[in-house]
């Protein structure tokens, strides 16, 4: 991602804070917008949906990368522990159709991606099946 901003002149935006130009300018204002919305637009697109959450609120881009480096970067344990046991808790809903069961299960699958966890194919088959309604239980 910092190579794209990079390719696009927009790195110093995540480097630094980059105030808004006075308001007598007009041109560079509208063209800091521009910028701005390109940063916020390529760091959204980079990052998984459940990422999105850490940087909402932040004021600045580089606030917004801050929090991206250090969400990363950290290596702590409830970081880990977090989409473990979201997934291991992933249960089909009375409300659920398969394919919405299987999408919240294959997003939890990606949040332990991000923290360089792999859960073998079969694993994952296993806790789908435990995840499924009694009413799904051969008997």
């Amino acid at each position: 991602m910092e190579a794209v901003l990079e390719d696009n002149g927009l790195k110093e935006f995540i480097d630094q804070d980059i105030p808004k130009p006075p308001t007598s300018d007009a041109w560079n204002i509208a063209e800091w917008k521009k910028c701005v919305a390109r940063v916020r637009r390529i760091i959204l697109e980079g990052v998984w949906d459940h990422i999105v959450s850490s940087l909402h609120g932040k004021e600045t881009l580089h606030a917004m990368w801050k929090a991206l480096k250090e969400f990363f970067q950290n290596g702590s344990d409830q970081r880990k522990f977090a989409p473990k046991y979201k997934l291991r808790k992933v249960k089909m809903e009375a409300s659920d159709s398969i394919p919405n069961y299987l999408t919240k299960f294959i997003q939890c699958r990606d949040e332990l991606g991000s923290v360089v966890i792999m859960v073998a194919a079969e694993d994952m088959v296993s806790l789908a099946l435990l995840g499924l309604p009694k009413s799904w239980h051969s008997c």
